[in-house]
């Protein structure tokens, strides 16, 4: 049985859950950071890697004091920050005595679904968020008034992330590779993306998602044009349409957004889906990040990354001779590159998560 079962949750403002509401006082834009050792987290308007786009040096103004919920107010994106941290402009912070890394995780889950009613057209402005509730466990005090059931959250919490490193830990590899051993020398070349997949083609497996079946068990990855959680925006049950096969990397049109699905998925609109016999989940972590870097050459407006425009894009990847004047995509060395990156990052993730 679960924390979550003994819960009882009601709505509250977000103003009434938290003692501080406020723009984080210790701001400042990329082009105003000053220069040195880089050891604080940039907080900003991101949906990837917890909003930070980055690390700076301490500034002359000391940053905002760890163990707070950030939101940025444009992108509607939460996210704890346990230590600490500086922000960009339009980051709010969010504090309450009571918060900590346990119950910080099911608030910032709580925050997300509450804002989630926003949109680009129809932003998570201060007001309106001072105006929003959300959802949280409560409990009655001894003369029957209503409490925020902080400890309740915290215990929710810990289960939560129990079981999360719990899965981390039944992903790892498991050692069937070395952490320390040397990453391979590769010689890269630029290769037109459609010379280096065996295809490239829209998805046939694409739903809006407003009109998805919502019953059944969900249990497809629903890929949209999102830069977080690699590209995943929720899990969905099977639809009318079978899924697309996993093992395959996915480009969002107009986001530039890449991402490599290992199992059967969904898409939204305007996703491309990479394909080649001889990709696997460790060369995929390489190609993912060949592509994603000259991603960047695209934007916003008139210069998104359109079907035509990805046909005549070269990346980058490593290649060997297959002959005295031919060169193709070196496969096996992208395959051992991405196995021993994969080990190390599983060896560094479980320090910061405490897996053994």
């Amino acid at each position: 049985m679960s924390v979550y079962d003994d819960l009882n949750f009601a709505p509250l403002f977000i103003t009434d859950v938290f003692a501080t509401y406020r723009q984080a006082p210790a701001w400042l834009n990329t082009n105003q950071v000053e220069p040195g050792e880089r050891r604080f987290p940039h907080v900003t308007n991101s949906a990837a890697g917890n909003s930070v786009a980055g690390f700076i040096p301490r500034q002359s103004a000391g940053p905002n004091p760890g163990n707070a919920i950030t939101i940025g107010i444009d992108t509607q994106v939460v996210a704890y920050q346990p230590v600490a941290f500086y922000a960009a402009t339009k980051v709010y912070e969010l504090r309450s005595p009571h918060l900590n890394a346990h119950n910080g995780l099911v608030l910032v889950s709580l925050l997300r679904r509450a804002i989630d009613k926003f949109s680009w057209g129809h932003k998570a402005s201060a007001e309106r968020l001072r105006k929003t509730r959300i959802m949280v466990p409560v409990t009655t005090n001894e003369t029957g008034d209503q409490m925020i059931d902080w400890d309740g959250m915290t215990r929710l919490g810990e289960e939560l992330l129990a079981s999360a490193v719990t899965s981390v830990k039944n992903a790892r590899r498991n050692g069937d590779f070395d952490a320390e051993a040397e990453l391979p020398d590769l010689q890269f070349e630029p290769m037109f993306i459609t010379d280096v997949f065996g295809s490239m083609k829209a998805s046939t497996a694409w739903y809006d998602k407003a009109k998805l079946r919502a019953t059944g068990e969900a249990a497809y990855p629903f890929v949209s044009r999102t830069k977080a959680s690699n590209g995943v925006d929720g899990f969905i049950s099977k639809q009318e349409k079978a899924p697309e096969r996993g093992n395959a990397i996915t480009i969002g049109l107009d986001t530039q957004t890449v991402a490599y699905q290992p199992v059967p998925f969904y898409t939204s609109q305007n996703i491309q889906i990479l394909r080649h016999p001889r990709l696997n989940q460790d060369a995929a972590l390489m190609l993912a990040a060949c592509l994603r870097e000259q991603m960047g050459k695209f934007s916003w407006g008139g210069n998104g990354a359109t079907l035509g425009r990805l046909k005549k894009t070269r990346i980058m990847v490593p290649v060997v001779s297959s002959s005295p004047l031919e060169r193709v995509v070196d496969w096996d060395g992208m395959t051992r590159y991405g196995r021993i990156v994969r080990a190390r990052a599983e060896r560094d993730m479980s320090v910061v998560v405490g897996v053994d």
